[in-house]
């Protein structure tokens, strides 16, 4: 059964990080989108200070576009449930995953009325570009396309934008503003387009987020293998430094 458990987190795990471009245009209109993870924020929005032995790293959360998803997330930073988690890394990745109950990462918490996992609140104003905070999401059930989420969540470290991605998103009519987002921030887009919930970007200590991801890990659990854990998370409002 540890066998058994060991695996799945390495799919799961495999999964966030390989993704696979999607075989049709995003369907989106150019001027129906307003990326907001680069605009400038307002005095006293939400955000969420994660302290780790490396540094903290600072992100905004997107409470409009991702409602459900912050608020969950709210509940669990106030219980206390991130303090002293482990990471999950994936070897040249540039990001990592925290949030799941243990060690095996197959599972996270849920703190919902119904403890019914979220579904996932995608939106064309929010990617997965360097510095966005996501959900960890997973189908609803072998049969059903429905994706749905739960405590764990990745952060994607300054990943430089890939020519043969560009190339990609142009060939299947990806909005010129998306691309020439991604053209500029590079990340882990387009991958997750549609699938993951965006409800944060990092504004601060990007570059604890790259420490962090260039851990030695363990190959099959992908823990680090010095010890190392996200001390706490506390909620903030963002100030104009």
């Amino acid at each position: 059964m540890k066998k058994l458990k060991v695996i799945a987190v390495i799919l799961v795990i495999i999964f966030v990080f390989t993704g696979c471009m999607p075989a049709n245009s995003t369907g989106v209109k150019q001027e129906d989108i307003n990326l907001i993870q680069f605009q400038d924020f307002k005095e006293g929005q939400e955000t969420a200070v994660i302290t780790t032995s490396l540094g903290t790293i600072k992100m905004v959360l997107f409470a409009k576009e991702a409602p459900k998803t912050v608020a969950h997330f709210k509940k669990l930073v106030n219980s206390g449930f991130y303090n002293n988690k482990t990471v999950f890394i994936e070897s040249n990745a540039k990001s990592f995953v925290t949030g799941a109950k243990d060690e095996t990462g197959v599972s996270g918490e849920l703190m919902t009325d119904d403890k019914k996992a979220i579904q996932c609140e995608v939106t064309p104003n929010l990617y997965h570009f360097s510095g966005a905070v996501s959900v960890l999401a997973q189908e609803k059930n072998p049969f059903s396309k429905k994706m749905v989420s739960d405590s764990r969540f990745f952060i994607v470290g300054d990943v430089s934008a890939s020519s043969n991605v560009v190339e990609q998103m142009e060939k299947y009519k990806y909005p010129p503003k998306v691309v020439d987002a991604y053209k500029e921030h590079g990340g882990l887009f387009p991958q997750f387009v549609g699938l993951y919930t965006v409800f944060g970007q990092v504004y601060e200590g990007l570059e604890v987020v790259n420490e962090i991801s260039k851990l030695k890990c363990d190959a099959k659990t992908k823990l680090p293998t010095e010890k190392f854990v996200i001390e706490k998370i506390e909620l903030s409002t963002y100030q104009k430094s």
